[in-house]
């Protein structure tokens, strides 16, 4: 499920301790300072969620806005609130600021990330844990399509640094090359910052933020009213002992056939990758491997690849034989 791109904040998303978007967004209260024309988040009759929209008129402390697209509204809608229902408040960013920021989403080689070559100019507040989040997260959604329950997941990787991925990154998060994700899946890339309980996206394919509920849940998150369970990570240098098998259908003589792709991990850290080609005829590649983190990194020969790799536990909680493996987004399970 794509994000929704809302709002018309023509902003960076750049934060410093108790600075954030759009200057510094103003709790509401009763005595608030918002004008019209001022960008907000509120609630309504219809969501407890804050959700943007625009201050177009002010009467006797009620105050008129103009909601802009969100997952809830299509933008336009016109309501009238109370000063208590504004929950946060960007006034107009400075000319300077505008200036300063108008470089968000791009990268610059940096002699200190030498790995991966770019760092994103935007940030969350690196070091604080109530500022920052790290790793990979699914969130779930449940909607009905007539009588059809609708089950929906989506990724999002999260950088301390504040840059997020949406979706797993294709090489591994530690592998990605994130000057070439920028160019070729732009909507993918982006900035995150936090402000109390609401979460800003700054996709790098859009000029307009995002803004979403965030709650806290031990490890996990809820965004926007749905919960976002963390991946398991694997320790640094980490070694699985099993087989993992998934059902793959391949076309042989214009039927379909299906056929497993395995891998057979050891605990000398030596891998095994099984498969069928399109003419039904056995493949055996063997290597190496290793694997730190939500990281796979194999080594078949002259074939090196990396992944996106977590565990997914049913009864068995061992990262060295989890019962399942999610490798790029899809699913494996032990077989012995």
């Amino acid at each position: 499920m794509a994000l929704k791109k809302i709002g018309a904040y023509t902003v960076a998303l750049i934060l410093t301790s108790a600075t954030a978007l759009l200057g510094k967004p103003t709790e509401a209260k009763s005595h608030l300072t918002a004008k019209v024309g001022d960008q907000v988040t509120v609630t309504t009759s219809d969501t407890t969620i804050p959700l943007p929209a625009t201050i177009i008129a002010i009467v006797k402390n009620k105050y008129t806005v103009q909601m802009l697209p969100s997952y809830q509204y299509k933008g336009n809608e016109q309501f009238q609130i109370s000063a208590r229902q504004i929950k946060l408040v960007f006034p107009a960013q400075p000319e300077a600021e505008i200036k300063s920021s108008s470089d968000l989403g791009k990268s610059k080689v940096t002699k200190e990330n030498k790995k991966n070559g770019t760092i994103l100019t935007a940030s969350a507040t690196a070091g604080n844990k109530a500022k920052v989040l790290n790793g990979l997260f699914t969130r779930f959604g449940q909607s009905f399509e007539g009588k059809r329950l609708i089950c929906q997941e989506e990724q999002f990787y999260f950088y301390t640094d504040g840059r997020v991925y949406h979706g797993l990154p294709p090489e591994g998060p530690a592998h990605l090359d994130w000057s070439n994700a920028l160019k070729d899946t732009p909507n993918l890339c982006g900035s995150y910052g936090i402000i109390g309980d609401t979460i800003i996206f700054q996709w790098s394919g859009s000029e307009q933020p995002v803004t979403w509920k965030l709650r806290r849940k031990g490890n996990n998150l809820e965004l926007n009213g749905m919960v976002a369970d963390k991946a398991p990570t694997f320790p640094n240098n980490a070694k699985l002992d099993g087989t993992y098998s998934r059902p793959e259908i391949i076309v042989f003589q214009g039927k379909p056939v299906t056929t497993p792709v395995i891998y057979l991990f050891t605990a000398d850290g030596k891998v095994t990758v099984e498969q069928k080609d399109k003419k039904l005829t056995v493949q055996k590649h063997s290597g190496s491997y290793s694997l730190s983190g939500n990281d796979l990194e194999l080594n078949l020969g002259s074939d090196h690849t990396t992944s996106t790799i977590f565990p997914q536990h049913l009864d068995n909680r061992s990262l060295k034989s989890p019962d399942r493996l999610s490798i790029n987004g899809k699913l494996f399970e032990r077989v012995q």
